[in-house]
């Protein structure tokens, strides 16, 4: 005799678990797209306008100011950089955590090799990000780096960078450094498998050049990335600018909540 009740309940696991299935193949897939677009998008435009720091303080101050102008700036940045980059951030996170951890010990090829760079290029970046938005746009918004005197326009300024590159004791520069290489990293090669995951490289030739691709797409985006970084250095110097790690009254500043526990000159 059919069992109509075993098959009914057999049927209703199976379409559970199938639409389970797509609904995770449509977070993957959301996933690499905003991986890449906006976000990939943005870091291009973010680096190609820090670039500016060669051209000098006032080419930096203009490029910031500039940017920051216009009120729609902020809205866009909110809808095409924070919300994609919170889904991709807390996203990648579950993915990781879901991973099989032993992978690479059992099959140590260079492609899992890539995942678990990937994977921990992650983590750096965003730890970097975060020190990066709290320097900056923390800042800003709290109005921590205006002054009536040195920066009427509260916003991120040359020698407010050059300072914080300049004082090693705080290791801004040498988080900058590894934060880009982190971020360069993950996009470039977040670039190969954006492709697999949606059908644009379909077979092995088509990969390996994808691969070529994401390697001198790396490249430039580092060099452009360290570029920014030197400008600091080739036109900024120690004991110039800012005198202190941020301006009076931030909690960096020798009477800060965080300050007092920081060595200031």
């Amino acid at each position: 005799m059919l069992n109509f009740a075993a098959m009914s309940t057999e049927t209703a696991t199976a379409t559970s678990a199938s639409a389970s299935s797509h609904k995770a193949w449509v977070a993957k897939r959301i996933h690499s797209f905003v991986g890449i677009v906006p976000l990939g998008i943005y870091v291009i435009l973010h680096l190609s306008r820090n670039m500016s720091t060669l051209g000098g303080e006032k080419a930096f101050n203009d490029a910031i100011l500039d940017t920051w102008k216009s009120p729609s700036h902020y809205l866009w940045t909110a809808l095409l950089v924070y919300l994609p980059l919170i889904y991709h951030s807390v996203y990648g996170v579950v993915l990781t955590m879901r991973a099989e951890k032993t992978n690479f010990f059992k099959y140590p090829n260079f492609e899992n090799l890539r995942y678990v760079f990937q994977r921990l290029s992650a983590v750096g970046m965003l730890g970097f990000l975060f020190a990066h938005i709290f320097l900056t746009r923390v800042h800003v918004s709290m109005g921590w780096l205006a002054s009536q005197e040195v920066n009427p326009s509260g916003q991120v300024t040359f020698a407010y960078f050059a300072t914080h590159m300049w004082d090693f004791t705080k290791g801004t520069a040498i988080v900058y450094v590894l934060g880009i290489l982190a971020t360069v990293y993950h996009l470039a090669n977040g670039v190969t498998t954006f492709c697999i995951s949606w059908g644009i490289t379909t077979g092995a030739k088509a990969q390996q050049r994808a691969n070529v691709v994401a390697l001198v797409f790396g490249l430039l985006l580092l060099t452009m990335g360290y570029l920014a970084v030197a400008g600091f250095f080739i036109h900024g110097g120690p004991g110039t600018g800012f005198h202190e790690f941020v301006t009076p009254g931030g909690p960096m500043a020798p009477d800060g909540f965080i300050g007092k526990f920081l060595p200031h000159h």
